[in-house]
């Protein structure tokens, strides 16, 4: 990692070009060069950072993860009432529409193409696919825990049913270019979350 604040700025600027790029065009069609032009750095301060584009994948693959977090934290802190989970929801599809839905989730983006080539990089993915059900899965436990969720429900189980929904639906946003699908799961999801709501 750069050590001064002008090495952090243009390791920043590499990893955001490569993050774009890898996003819309995937790992095979991006190239060193292509990033380089993107960023407007040299192949020397390229080399500085990253070993080589291996490295620089499994660096956009953190960048990623902490950027599409950052990006839905303040709904993401909220998702321990059905208010939060909906809220949640419309940003999901708000923000993909002003996308244009391209691209589809940058992290599955990234799994469909790379999951099989590298073990250890198989399993960073499944990290950081998890987290994104982990802020989930922590505000059902919270409304399970004021029992306003039936005996039976299951936080973890219902947050990985939402997370693989939402990730079939960004990848059939991202080749219809509608909204059209990736709003229906995400309302199914959203009624099959309230079917667990305690009885009153």
């Amino acid at each position: 990692m750069p050590t001064t604040e002008r090495g952090r700025r243009s390791r920043e600027r590499i990893l955001d070009a490569a993050a774009d790029l890898i996003h819309l065009k995937g790992v095979a069609g991006t190239s060193v060069d292509d990033v380089l032009t993107r960023s407007g750095t040299g192949k020397s301060q390229f080399y500085h950072y990253f070993r080589d584009k291996e490295a620089l994948v499994g660096a956009v693959l953190e960048y990623q993860s902490g950027r599409t977090v950052a990006e839905m934290l303040p709904f993401l802190r909220e998702l321990d009432s059905w208010e939060g989970i909906r809220r949640w929801f419309d940003a999901v599809l708000e923000l993909q529409e002003t996308s244009g839905f391209r691209g589809g989730c940058p992290i599955g983006s990234l799994a469909a193409e790379t999951s099989e080539s590298d073990e250890g990089f198989r399993a960073r993915l499944d990290t950081a696919l998890r987290l994104k059900g982990e802020y989930l899965r922590e505000g059902l436990a919270a409304m399970a825990g004021r029992g306003e969720l039936r005996p039976e429900a299951d936080p973890v189980r219902l947050a990985t049913f939402v997370t693989a929904v939402l990730q079939g639906a960004l990848l059939m946003a991202s080749v219809e270019k509608r909204r059209d699908s990736l709003e229906a799961a995400l309302g199914e999801a959203f009624d099959h979350l309230r079917s667990m709501a305690a009885k009153s």
